[in-house]
């Protein structure tokens, strides 16, 4: 071999080692790179992560309560919720819904959401096992039973008392059905174990808890174990039930998130949230879909409130109000149910008592829209009565609807008391109302000529009377 071919041959060997020593670096440079983003990537939190993607995927159960799809639009209780917080962290919100409530958290433990908002009990177990939010509201569980055969003719409440269960000892060898999976369970296997004897459970995979209130009702089952809104719903305009009993003391409820390392920045998130909403919202939100399920359940047809929506109507014109506020006074009071009576006698789609019967020409044999025309007059003599006492027309209205409810007589007694001590008495929010709420604090007070007052029901009434009509203004025209 030459001397001048040996030096090419090491010419080109160091050529070719030096292609693929760059060759090299450039790719241990590009792994670095990648290296580099995928650690940029993995240092963002949970939290950042949906912010990037934009969207927060939750689970809720399907109802009356925490979601529906009865109007124009989803709504619900957990629903509402869950929409607030998406839109005040500039999240959308993708709603999935799945009534059985273990397959809910097994869609959480395989990721495909986020979070599951379905009335969940904050329990010990529940936080060993997922990131829990502060509490949104808490709720007991109540027994749900039939009064006894005959109980509308007994003699004595005694009579009715001494034949139902008034003590979580009287569960002992009792069968009751509850939803698979639900807090309530939990609660009676705690009560068994506490009365030290038996309570047998028939976890039901396939019905609700509105529905085992109604299976309670027509007699498919003898007990079932639901939270107390639930059973507040249900019952309405269900004669012969009994949901006096709690069974369980007040139970935080709140929402459910895999704990991913124990990355909190989702769960501190949603309580920055929960912190800023005021227990008053949350409680007005919860009672507009506790006193609207059953009524939306029984809507005829899409587009109405119910099958009366002329006769209100024609009834509101008459009377100047927006048909439905006064529609929303008749859901309040009857939810739409022609032949409802109360137990204080109070009759008919406007629960009107026998004296304003009589006064306004009716009887039990009275139509629709006569029951409904007697309403209309009640309402326009009690707006006559506060035209000197508050100017402003809607302002008007909550008198009107307080009085409606406890009479004129207590509405003046408020009014009276909020003059003396330095409020507005023709002011109902944060006025009025306070000492509607609190009349019985104030019953020896010389301004109460009407006597005593429970005064909840009637700040209640006013309350969601209102709600539900802002709703109805939402989504009905």
């Amino acid at each position: 071999m030459t001397k001048h071919l040996k030096k090419t041959i090491q010419i080109l060997f160091f050529v070719t080692m030096l292609i693929s020593f760059s060759a090299c670096n450039n790719r241990v440079d590009n792994e670095m790179d990648t290296n580099e983003a995928q650690v940029e990537e993995d240092t963002l939190t949970v939290f950042e992560h949906l912010l990037e993607r934009g969207t927060l995927v939750a689970v809720t159960n399907c109802g009356e309560i925490n979601y529906n799809e009865f109007g124009k639009k989803p709504s619900g209780f957990e629903y509402d919720l869950l929409s607030d917080f998406c839109s005040s962290n500039g999240l959308e919100l993708e709603m999935k819904v799945e009534d059985n409530l273990d397959t809910c958290f097994k869609m959480l433990d395989s990721c495909e959401v986020d979070v599951v908002a379905a009335g969940i009990g904050l329990t010990k177990a529940m936080k060993r096992r997922y990131m829990m939010s502060n509490p949104i509201i808490a709720q007991r569980c109540v027994l749900v039973q039939r009064l006894p055969k005959g109980w509308n003719s007994m003699s004595t409440d005694n009579e009715v008392e001494n034949q139902l269960l008034r003590s979580p000892l009287d569960l002992a060898g009792k069968t009751i059905h509850v939803t698979k999976g639900s807090y309530a369970v939990k609660v009676l296997e705690y009560l068994s174990d506490c009365i030290g004897d038996t309570i047998y459970v028939v976890e039901c995979d396939t019905l609700n808890g509105i529905e085992l209130v109604e299976a309670v009702s027509d007699g498919r089952a003898d007990y079932t174990v639901v939270e107390e809104y639930v059973a507040k719903m249900a019952s309405v305009g269900q004669k012969g039930l009994d949901t006096k009993l709690a069974v369980s003391v007040d139970q935080p409820i709140g929402w459910a998130m895999l704990n991913q390392n124990s990355d909190s920045s989702l769960v501190n998130a949603i309580n920055t949230w929960i912190e800023g909403v005021e227990q008053r919202h949350l409680r007005r939100l919860l009672a507009k879909y506790v006193n609207n399920g059953r009524a939306n359940r029984s809507k005829p047809k899409a587009g109405q409130l119910s099958e009366f929506d002329p006769l209100i109507k024609k009834t509101a014109k008459k009377i100047g109000w927006d048909w439905r506020l006064l529609a929303s006074l008749i859901c309040q009071e009857s939810h739409f149910k022609l032949d409802l009576e109360s137990d204080k006698g109070a009759f008919g789609l406007m629960q009107l008592m026998p004296v304003v019967m009589e006064k306004y020409g009716i009887d039990y044999d009275s139509s629709p829209e006569e029951q409904i025309e007697a309403g209309g007059k009640l309402l326009a003599y009690l707006g006559e009565c506060f035209e000197n006492r508050v100017a402003d027309s809607t302002e008007r209205v909550k008198f009107v609807l307080a009085a409606y409810n406890a009479g004129l007589g207590h509405v003046y007694d408020a009014q009276r008391l909020a003059a003396k001590y330095g409020s507005a008495p023709d002011i109902w929010d944060d006025n009025v109302d306070y000492y509607i709420l609190n009349k019985s604090k104030y019953r020896n007070d010389t301004c109460c000529r009407a006597g005593y007052l429970r005064g909840t029901e009637t700040y209640r009434f006013v309350e969601e009377v209102l709600d539900r009509y802002y709703q109805y203004q939402a989504n009905y025209n």
